[in-house]
């Protein structure tokens, strides 16, 4: 007797966390179609090198980002004051979708514009190092317009 009052609180149990597993899933609300994500990165320097890495940007990456015919940033902003130097914002066509990529098309079609511009590959990379080094702290995060 105690074995089938058992089975059957549990089968009850089972019963009614899957009806509240197919509710919440019903009444669950995904973001509107007209949202547009965005990948947004706080940069700031080590002190006195905000100069020479901003020359990185110019110099190097906007350049490859030309040469590439990739997307560049949508909004680059240079503070003035507060906890960070440089704000740049990435347009996401493809939502969180485009986070999914291990190594996005773009992403190598600009780093072989770079290394042309810079004379090799490995002078990339010794470009890349450097702009690195000049990096005190970043934060990158994903956010979205309604």
């Amino acid at each position: 007797m105690m074995k089938k009052i058992l089975i059957a609180c549990t089968t009850v149990a089972v019963l009614l966390f899957s009806n509240v597993n197919v509710a919440l899933a019903e009444d669950g609300k995904r973001f509107d179609k007209n949202v547009t994500w965005k990948n947004v990165v706080k940069i700031n320097f080590k002190n006195g090198k905000r100069g020479e890495a901003l020359k990185i940007i110019k110099n190097y990456y906007e350049k490859a980002t030309e040469k590439a015919g990739t997307r560049g940033p949508e909004t680059v902003m240079e503070f003035r004051t507060g906890d960070y130097d440089l704000l740049v914002v990435w347009h996401m066509p493809g939502g969180v979708n485009d986070m999914t990529w291990e190594d996005h098309p773009d992403n190598k079609k600009w780093r072989a514009a770079l290394n042309d511009i810079a004379g090799g590959e490995d002078k990339a990379k010794e470009i890349l190092d450097n702009f690195s080094s000049l990096i005190d702290n970043a934060e990158n995060d994903i956010a979205i317009v309604r």
